[in-house]
């Protein structure tokens, strides 16, 4: 699917620079990134707030979503792209910071909350070390 295609599915204005991010998260391999890692691809073609505008509004549209790390780094993945539920977990790799959505069926367990209750969202973060790094 192409940004077009996503931004026309979710009734957003196609602007340059939300096709850029959208492009940017594509290309990155189902691999969370943080805001410089996805800004910087760009150098100098947007202004620091169309840029911030343009996360937010992605993000409020549920086309990304935030991942925050441990040590309060957020990153940001493509959630259309994914085909992944709203709540789903995320993996962590410790020696090289790559950040990768899992599939929800991980989260398989029934969760029992108090009456009156209604998850709306959850971030699981699970970390460790990814193949690609347990064979350096």
């Amino acid at each position: 699917m192409t940004a077009e295609q996503i931004l026309k599915e979710h009734g957003i204005k196609k602007t340059v620079c939300r096709k850029c991010i959208i492009d940017k998260l594509i290309e990155s391999d189902d691999t969370a990134l943080t805001e410089n890692e996805i800004k910087d691809a760009f150098a100098d073609l947007f202004d620091r707030v169309t840029f911030y505008r343009s996360l937010k509004t992605l993000e409020e549209s549920k086309i990304i979503h935030r991942v925050v790390l441990n040590n309060a780094t957020v990153k940001y993945a493509l959630s259309s792209h994914l085909v992944l539920s709203k709540i789903h977990p995320h993996f962590h790799c410790t020696s090289c910071d790559k950040v990768i959505c899992l599939d929800s069926s991980l989260m398989d367990r029934n969760i029992h909350l108090p009456a009156g209750y209604k998850v709306e969202s959850a971030q699981i973060l699970l970390e460790g070390i990814c193949p690609e790094c347990q064979k350096k």
